[in-house]
């Protein structure tokens, strides 16, 4: 099919980048939304067993991050968490904040510290883990 004008080109083009534009806009998406977390039902104290222990082949948090107040070396201190979570990203809850930091690292990282957190915990953690682990670092 010959386009018979430069707006016809251009249109041809679009029907074929759309699509692709539209995937790389999806897999930036959680496989789980945020919207899919039931907070209600989260249990802290899973949470900070899955915060402790590695999963699959996901470290620990604790392998990187300090709840002490001190930072490990590798990774920011967890200490004051739950006080500080919400004031960090303007227009997101904590739990918002959290969520993004676990599924997607590299999008919110704090001052100082490189971009080198474990980017697989969302296909080694279902909703519900990430729902308590939230909840644990919470109470932080």
């Amino acid at each position: 099919m010959k386009p018979t004008s430069r707006f016809s080109s251009f249109t041809l083009a679009l029907c074929f980048l759309a699509p692709l534009f539209l995937s790389a806009c999806k897999a930036d998406a959680p496989r789980y939304p945020f919207d899919a977390l039931d907070f209600a039902l989260a249990d802290a104290g899973s949470g900070e067993k899955l915060f402790n222990q590695s999963n699959s082949e996901a470290p620990a948090c604790a392998a990187c991050h300090s709840i002490t107040g001190e930072s490990s070396g590798i990774g920011n201190s967890l200490g004051r968490l739950a006080t500080v979570a919400s004031e960090r990203v303007a227009g997101q809850s904590a739990e918002e904040y959290l969520y993004w930091s676990i599924l997607r690292p590299g999008r919110h990282l704090v001052a100082g510290y490189a971009n080198i957190m474990y980017a697989g915990y969302e296909d080694s953690l279902e909703a519900a883990d990430v729902a308590d682990l939230i909840a644990y670092l919470l109470t932080l």
